[in-house]
C-alpha cells in the first residue's frame, strides 16, 4: 500500500523552513503598511474628486437623456396631432360632400314635385317677366304717341256693368220664358 507523505505540496527536500532573514524581501513590513495607508489616503482624496466627476458626468448624461426623451415625446405628439387633424379634415370633407349631395337630391325632388304641380321654373318666370317688361314699354310708347296717359281702371265701373248685365239677362229670360238663366244668343 502506498503511504501518504505529509508536508508541502510539490515539496521535497527535507522539512526545513527558510528563516525570515534568508528571504530577501524588497520592502519591510513597516514599509508595506505605510504604503497601504498612503494608498488609502490617496483613494480617499481622489475618491471624492472622482465621485464629484462621476456625479457631473451623470448629470450631464441625465440632462441630455431627458432632453432627448422630451424631444422624442414632442415629436411623437406632434405626429399624432397631425395625423388626427388630417383625419378630422378628411371626415369633415366627407361630411360636407355628403351634405351637399343630400341637398342636391332634396332640391331635385322638390323641383320635380313643383313641376308636376304645374309651377313654373325660375327661368320661365324670368322669361315671362322680361316679356311683361317689354310689353309695358311698348304700351307706354303707344300711349305717349296717342297723347293719352295710361289711366288706372276704376273698380266701380265694373260692378255697375256687371249689375246691368244681370238685369238684362233676367229681363231676357223672362221674356223668353226660360228659367235656366241662360242668355239667348246675341243678347248679352
Amino acid at each position: 500500500m502506498a503511504v501518504k507523505k505529509k508536508g508541502r505540496l510539490g515539496g521535497g527536500g527535507g522539512g526545513k523552513k527558510p528563516a525570515p532573514q534568508d528571504l530577501k524581501l524588497p520592502y519591510t513590513p513597516s514599509q508595506i503598511w505605510t504604503a497601504g495607508v498612503g494608498a488609502l489616503s490617496r483613494a480617499q482624496e481622489g475618491g471624492t474628486k472622482l465621485f464629484e466627476d462621476l456625479v457631473r458626468e451623470g448629470s450631464r448624461l441625465h440632462g441630455g437623456a431627458l432632453d432627448a426623451a422630451q424631444k422624442a415625446v414632442m415629436q411623437a405628439f406632434q405626429g399624432a396631432q397631425k395625423s388626427v387633424n388630417r383625419r378630422v379634415d378628411d371626415v369633415r370633407d366627407q361630411a360636407t360632400e355628403t351634405w351637399d349631395n343630400l341637398e342636391k337630391i332634396f332640391q331635385t325632388r322638390v323641383q320635380r314635385a313643383l313641376h308636376q304641380l304645374g309651377m313654373p321654373t325660375v327661368e320661365e318666370i324670368n322669361a315671362l317677366t322680361g316679356k311683361v317688361d317689354q310689353l309695358t314699354r311698348a304700351v307706354d310708347k303707344l300711349a305717349e304717341a296717342d297723347g293719352k296717359a295710361r289711366k288706372p281702371a276704376a273698380r266701380g265701373g265694373k260692378k255697375k256693368k256687371t249689375a246691368a248685365r244681370k238685369k238684362a239677362r233676367s229681363k231676357a229670360s223672362r221674356s223668353t220664358g226660360s228659367r235656366s238663366g241662360a242668355v239667348p244668343p246675341g243678347g248679352g
